[in-house]
């Protein structure tokens, strides 16, 4: 949102018979320093009318001074070389050397754009600017350049009103055969950000001339410089870019209270403001003649206010709370960890249905009596906001004070973390159930002292990582999900001990082994152990076994065939 032009329609004539669409000589300087700076050189032979030397002179012309000198060796480091960077000798700016004869006459791909804007003190009062592109030709024969001035867009900013208009042209075909400067409804950026195409543009630009201009209008005290050094840290007086200069400038006009914002340290609001027309109405009072009234406060609580260095975000903060006393609310910030902790607490609050000054009260009431052994304030709303979010997951009834707002949170933080553990789990195991008959129904099986076991639950194969200390327990929920297949080789005397871990994989209609490891995956003994040879006539005959079609008899016990029975005995 823009601020809207309101100056009279009768002084519109006036206005734009101060433009003139010109530079000064200052306003041209001003623009050339902005400019990429070049320094050319050139070979050149002496002619007298009768004689060409033969021995070129090396010449040299600097855009930044505008001086043209001979090269004398080792004047200057590395400047004869072109594309390469260095310092002029006689003004000492960084420039970039050029080989002008690698160049056509024209030299046409070293004209540059740029987008500025000229700021003029209207006379009345108020300030013009006239935004638009200048562009810089060099040829061979003007190595300085000549700056040609397009301008777009013109403004004025004054107590009458606010203005803008911007340049239309009328074609005929491909040629323009007039313009006009047309009004437009409100005021915004001259430029605006380009990220596409073949160069990124952010949209910011300078003002010419602002440094001289604002103090002889009405806004000599608007406080645009002392907002951009801080908010951008650009300094306009210098020449410096920034986006959003002229929306600054237009809404100081409409509320000239920006400069108290400014002086009073609220640029947060400020920038909120000018970049998106965000007025935060219910924090601030446009129309407000003293500071306490601009922020909405008594003068004591005010004076507290500034007296801290608070800024919108406090305020904002402030405001959330209810507008408590200011001293209470900042012992608050204190005790919660700023901000960030008092949007925590207040959502807490409102879970818990108290006000954050009971909420605090709360939070200092659960730390030790001793100083000593203090916590900090923010690390105990965390844990109440992490315990009201289980305990509305659980169905508790909140409305209750001391379920809400409990004197043994930690212990009820656990609890209601054990709880909420069993019942994920429980509804875990209800989708795994029938997954698990199935498995049990393809895989589970027996031969001499070993069986291979279907894990339980998710939690059994995460114990099973931290027993062996190998990285099956990442592979859980994988495995839930039946996106791998992981099995147990146990003992049968043991068969809840662990001892081997298998994983499965498919391939071609045939199940196969991945991986099976046991523990810290054999590297604990010094020597590589292969368990896929140590263990070869169990794995061997129950893969056969499953890839058979996992046979069984009434009672449920594998059938083996008559080729892995002889294999085994064998074995």
């Amino acid at each position: 949102m823009n601020p809207k032009c309101n100056l009279p329609e009768e002084r519109h004539g006036e206005i734009l018979g101060r433009f003139n669409g010109q530079t000064t000589a200052e306003e041209e300087q001003s623009i050339r320093e902005r400019f990429p700076q070049y320094l050319f050189f050139r070979n050149e032979y002496e002619d007298d009318g009768f004689h060409v030397s033969s021995e070129p002179i090396r010449l040299c012309t600097c855009t930044a001074c505008g001086d043209s000198f001979e090269a004398v060796r080792g004047n200057y480091s590395r400047g004869k070389l072109h594309h390469e960077e260095c310092n002029c000798p006689h003004c000492g700016a960084r420039v970039e050397g050029i080989a002008v004869r690698k160049y056509k006459y024209d030299m046409s791909s070293l004209h540059t754009w740029i987008k500025t804007a000229i700021a003029r003190p209207a006379g009345d009062g108020g300030l013009l600017i006239e935004a638009g592109q200048a562009v810089r030709r060099l040829n061979w024969d003007d190595l300085i350049g000549t700056i040609d001035w397009y301008p777009e867009k013109r403004y004025y900013f004054g107590k009458s009103g606010i203005a803008e208009w911007k340049l239309e042209r009328y074609w005929e075909g491909c040629h323009c055969v007039g313009h006009d400067w047309v009004p437009t409804k409100t005021v915004g950026d001259p430029f605006q950000p380009n990220m596409m195409g073949c160069c990124d543009y952010d949209g910011s630009y300078s003002v010419i001339g602002l440094a001289d201009a604002i103090p002889k209008t009405d806004l000599k005290y608007c406080q645009v410089f002392e907002f951009f050094r801080r908010r951008a840290e650009a300094d306009l007086d210098c020449g410096e870019t920034a986006r959003c200069i002229v929306k600054y400038l237009a809404w100081a006009c409409v509320h000239p209270q920006i400069e108290m914002a400014v002086k009073l340290g609220l640029e947060g609001a400020v920038e909120e403001l000018i970049s998106t027309g965000k007025k935060n109405a219910n924090l601030l009072n446009w129309k407000a003649k003293r500071p306490c009234e601009l922020i909405r406060m008594n003068a004591q609580d005010a004076k507290v206010f500034f007296a801290a260095g608070m800024d919108i975000n406090d305020l904002e903060a402030w405001n959330r709370t209810g507008r408590m006393r200011i001293a209470r609310f900042i012992d608050m910030q204190n005790q919660c960890g700023g901000n960030s902790g008092i949007k925590d607490l207040e959502g807490c609050c409102r879970i818990a249905s108290c006000t954050p000054e009971q909420g605090v009260n709360y939070i200092e009431g659960l730390q030790p009596a001793c100083a000593r052994y203090r916590v900090d304030s923010k690390r105990i709303i965390q844990i109440w906001k992490d315990y009201l979010n289980m305990a509305e997951q659980l169905g508790l009834d909140l409305t209750v004070r001391t379920v809400a707002m409990p004197r043994d949170l930690k212990e009820r933080h656990d609890a209601a973390a054990e709880t909420v553990r069993i019942t994920a789990n429980a509804a875990e195991m209800e989708r795994y159930k029938t997954r698990r008959r199935k498995l049990e129904k393809k895989y589970s099986f027996s031969l001499g002292d070993y069986c291979i076991r279907v894990p339980n639950s998710s939690a059994e194969i995460v114990l099973e990582g931290k027993t062996l200390h190998h990285c099956v327990g990442g592979y859980a929920a994988r495995h839930i999900s039946g996106a791998t297949t992981i099995l147990f080789l146990r003992k049968k005397r043991t068969p809840a001990r662990s001892f081997l871990t298998i994983e499965l994989y498919e391939e071609r209609g045939k199940i196969k082994i991945r991986q099976i490891h046991g523990y810290r995956n054999e590297a604990y003994c010094g020597y590589d152990i292969d368990e896929r040879k140590r263990f070869g006539w169990f794995l061997g005959p129950w893969l056969k076994w499953v890839n058979s079609g996992s046979k069984r008899d009434r009672d449920g016990k594998p059938i083996l065939p008559e080729t892995i029975t002889t294999e085994v005995k064998s074995a």
